[in-house]
Order: structure tokens, then C-alpha cells, then sequence
């Protein structure tokens, strides 16, 4: 394996070998839009942290055509937290050579994958941020249902990463919903999705049509000791049977994203 090489932004590093400048300069950009999701969307910034990408040219069990992987984060000097998200490279021989496509059908042959991935494993840090801005306790990150973290990781890369993945994604992302709906049921005692990442970001999307987009970040911020009672407040006075009728609806209508 050659020596890596680095790409410094103030946050971030990434780490790319040798004939994948390009691959590292387009992954700075989705990087950096990324950031600019946390200070539009959720207020703010990824200060307190410094995350190195590392931009694989050949599959490892961590960074393949499939998979991706966040470590974040551990304390490092002058209290920042660091972590390391390894990906396989947009041009790796591996991924333009990929015949896969994602459960929603996207060609993972497409940089526009790529760009859901990074989103994926970068918007995370936004996320605890948003929780670190509560002056008094709350509901933690992870003890929420996996479905709502991994969804809503999912729904921001799919709606803030690419145009393609903004309109052709997210239409697949609702295609997949209404096709899926067995994933859904309530309320015993209270919303189960059994499919974390599609069923999720379908459910986060719901949210975003029924309450505004910032649902999303008052959810994150709410105080409340646990999810299910942010989510209870951040939709009252909506009952959960009430909005999971709702959502129901949603799906009926063939889930419309505005």
C-alpha cells in the first residue's frame, strides 16, 4: 500500500493515496457541505471534534462496497473529540466495477452513493451537537430506537447530499415505503419500524411533511428523559395512535414529500 496522503480542513482530514486527488477534493466537498447541514439545520458546528477519512482503493472489511464505518469519537488533546470514518474510494477499482445496487436501487457505481455514504457517516457529529446545546438533561442520542438514529442519519444524507439523491433517491426512499408497510405498527406500547434505515428515514421524512423539517432538531434538543416523550411533545397534541393514523395516510397518498 503506498503512504497516505492528507487533505487538512479545519475539522477534518482526509487520507487518500497517491492518483486519488480527485476522489479526496470531491469528498472534501460533500464534507464541507455537510457542515454547512449542521449550521443550516441544526444550529451547529463541529467544533470540539476533528474526524480523519480515510479514502480506501481496495475493499476492507470496514470500507467496501458495501460498507462504511464511524468511530466516533474518543478524547484527544485540548478536549477535542476524535474519530475516523473509512470509506471505500468513489473510483476504487472495486466500486466502478460494482454490479450492486442499494435497497433503494441506486447504483452504487454512482457518486451520488458515494455522497449519501460520507453524509451518512459525517452528520452524526451534528447530531450530538445539537444535544450538547441543551442547558439542562435529556434523552440520550443512542438510547433512542435504532431506528430513529440510523433513519435519521439515512434521511439527511438522502435529502442534503446530491440533486440526484434529493430527487431520485428520496423518490425511491417513498416508492420503498409504501411498498414496505408490514415495517410499521403501533402502538404496543409504542411505534415499531423493523427496518432501521429505509423505515426510518421514511418515518423522519413523515415528520418532516407533517411538523417541518426542524422536527428533527427539536427532537434532538427536547429535554425530555426520553425519546418517545420528545417525540409525544414535539407532536402534541397529536396522540401516537393519532399520528401513526396519520402517517398511514401519508403512505395511502403514496407518501408526497411536500
Amino acid at each position: 500500500m503506498q503512504p497516505w496522503l492528507e487533505l487538512t480542513r479545519t475539522h477534518y482530514s482526509i487520507f487518500f493515496e497517491r492518483g486519488f486527488e480527485r476522489d479526496a477534493t470531491l469528498v472534501a466537498g460533500w464534507a464541507d457541505a455537510t457542515e454547512r447541514l449542521m449550521q443550516d439545520k441544526y444550529g451547529v458546528t463541529p467544533a470540539g471534534y476533528r474526524m480523519s477519512i480515510y479514502l480506501h482503493s481496495a475493499p476492507t472489511k470496514d470500507a467496501n462496497v458495501n460498507t462504511a464505518l464511524n468511530r466516533c469519537c474518543k478524547s484527544g488533546p485540548d478536549a477535542v473529540e476524535i474519530g475516523t470514518i473509512d470509506m471505500l474510494a468513489p473510483s476504487a477499482l472495486a466500486m466502478q466495477g460494482a454490479t450492486a445496487v442499494s435497497s433503494l436501487g441506486l447504483p452504487k457505481t454512482l457518486a451520488d452513493y458515494s455522497a449519501k455514504v460520507l453524509v451518512s457517516e459525517y452528520i452524526p457529529i451534528g447530531h450530538y451537537a445539537a444535544q450538547a446545546t441543551r442547558t439542562q438533561g435529556g434523552w440520550r442520542y443512542y438510547d433512542a430506537p435504532n431506528w430513529f438514529v440510523q433513519g435519521l442519519q439515512e434521511y439527511d444524507a438522502i435529502f442534503h447530499s446530491t440533486a440526484f439523491n434529493r430527487d431520485s433517491t428520496a423518490l425511491s426512499l417513498t416508492r420503498w415505503a409504501t411498498a414496505h408497510r408490514a415495517v410499521f405498527s403501533c402502538c404496543t406500547p409504542d411505534l415499531i419500524i423493523r427496518d432501521d434505515y429505509n423505515g426510518g428515514a421514511s418515518f423522519m421524512a413523515f415528520l418532516a411533511v407533517r411538523f417541518g423539517e426542524d422536527i428533527h432538531a427539536r427532537l434532538l434538543k427536547s429535554s425530555a428523559p426520553t425519546f418517545f416523550e420528545a417525540l409525544t411533545a414535539e407532536t402534541r397534541p397529536v396522540t401516537r395512535p393519532q399520528l401513526f393514523d396519520a402517517f398511514q395516510q401519508w403512505l395511502d397518498r403514496g407518501a408526497p414529500l411536500k
